[in-house]
């Protein structure tokens, strides 16, 4: 109990703002929305963009790892491509939005992530030699990678619900 209350202690200030943000973004996603094409395809280029960081952050742009996040991406997108998920999806023609129903998932998403970058920045605090193991690294970039697919997967299958009507993009 000691260690975990040290960590705590030592865990940088802006972590927990992060932590704020992530609570903050997953809340949003527990009322229905309207989204456009642009906003459905932000947001996961942007947890996409965090979790190549988290690689390159933790183990450096070598190839292997890449390409384990790479492959842990390309697994999770291409086994939620036919799962029905999100449920309840519809597109409205004349706004050119999707009407995205309220879920804990992207809740859950969101602070598996938080809490996967945290577990991984404290174990390489702990022990640093962590970062020069081959398993470990590949490990946790194929995990960053399939986090980040889970976003990609989610999102593509919303936007299967538009893909008749004509592309527009718009901010909403």
């Amino acid at each position: 109990m000691f260690m975990l209350q040290q960590i705590v202690l030592h865990t940088p200030w802006f972590v927990w703002g992060i932590l704020l943000l992530c609570i903050v973004m997953g809340v949003k996603q527990l009322r229905d929305q309207r989204q456009s094409r642009l906003r459905l395809m932000a947001v996961p280029a942007i947890w996409t963009a965090f979790g190549l960081w988290g690689v390159a952050s933790a183990f450096g742009l070598q190839a292997s790892m890449l390409a384990a996040w790479a492959l842990g991406l390309g697994l999770v997108v291409m086994a939620l491509r036919q799962v029905p998920w999100p449920r309840g999806v519809s597109f409205n023609e004349d706004s050119g939005q999707f009407h995205v129903p309220g879920s804990w998932g992207p809740m859950a998403m969101i602070m598996t992530i938080f809490m996967a970058k945290y577990l991984v920045g404290v174990s390489l605090a702990l022990v640093p030699q962590l970062a020069h193991e081959t398993v470990f690294g590949l490990g946790v970039s194929a995990l960053y990678g399939a986090l980040s697919g889970l976003f990609i997967a989610r999102a593509i299958n919303v936007l299967r619900h538009g893909s008749s009507a004509p592309a527009r993009l718009s901010v909403a």
